[in-house]
């Protein structure tokens, strides 16, 4: 559970009021109202506990399907198992919207407290092999949320264009934004030696054959630090605060996240 913005029944103390305000006697704070100038009787109100709404908005374009050191969309089915047991456990909605070009229909779990709706949506996961040409099912997805201020964990590898991902940010900024870059170690690293590579783009399907070569090895290592720089730039910029899974999913990353 989380701490609201209202008082009531919780555990955390937020701040005196007088018995007239407070009407429970209960909560009376004698050593507060001795130390009250205006020899007032004051209680201890508490805040309220609150639950919330945890979406997950999933990138399922193919790039998500690529199997390097790891398996992005077998992280992705760790991930959604995760998020939907610990909401369960919090009391709180969870809620699913996976989209390549459009928003999938049979990704979509709208937002539900029944105990593990989420098993469902992590077995089709686990058998599904994207194939979409493009991420923009994630704009279209936006509405799905709704205007309650809600946690959003934004999963994707972000290999779609920065424009696409400053619209996202801007039209979920009511909201707390958790962006989930599953990445892949192999991904970093060219090719080793010389010779030819054959080299084929997930999302088009279009291949090509390049001499991998010295040169070609650092401008290819310079524009992968340039993508990166400038992806948790548009993050920064934004004032949201990622999370890189790299390989597979980390437990424990994810809580020293939340943690920080």
């Amino acid at each position: 559970m989380h701490p609201g913005i209202e008082a009531g029944g919780g555990l955390e103390p937020l701040r005196h009021a007088t018995l007239l305000e407070g009407s429970d006697t209960r909560r009376l704070d004698l050593l507060a109202s001795l130390r009250d100038p205006l020899r007032r009787l004051l209680v201890r109100r508490y805040r309220q506990r609150a639950s919330i709404r945890l979406h997950v908005l999933a990138d399922l374009s193919a790039s998500i399907g690529f199997r390097g050191r790891g398996d992005r969309i077998e992280t992705l089915a760790h991930l959604v198992s995760a998020l939907g047991y610990s909401a369960g456990r919090a009391g709180d909605a969870f809620a699913f919207i996976g989209c390549d070009e459009g928003v999938r229909d049979e990704f979509v779990l709208p937002p539900t407290r029944v105990t593990g709706a989420w098993i469902e949506i992590a077995a089709r996961l686990e058998a599904f092999t994207p194939n979409g040409k493009g991420s923009e099912g994630l704009i279209e997805a936006l509405p799905m949320i709704g205007g309650q201020r809600s946690m959003v964990f934004l999963a994707s590898d972000f290999h779609f264009p920065l424009g696409l991902l400053d619209e996202l940010l801007t039209g979920l900024s009511r909201h707390q934004v958790v962006p989930v870059v599953l990445a892949d170690s192999g991904e970093f690293e060219p090719a080793p030696g010389i010779g030819f590579v054959r080299v084929a783009d997930a999302e088009s399907g279009e291949e090509r054959t390049l001499l991998m070569r010295p040169a070609l090895r650092r401008r290819l290592r310079l524009e992968t630090r340039r993508r990166r720089e400038a992806l948790f730039g548009c993050f920064a910029a934004h004032g949201v605060d990622s999370i890189e899974l790299v390989d597979r999913f980390d437990a424990d990353r994810m809580n020293d996240y939340f943690r920080r």
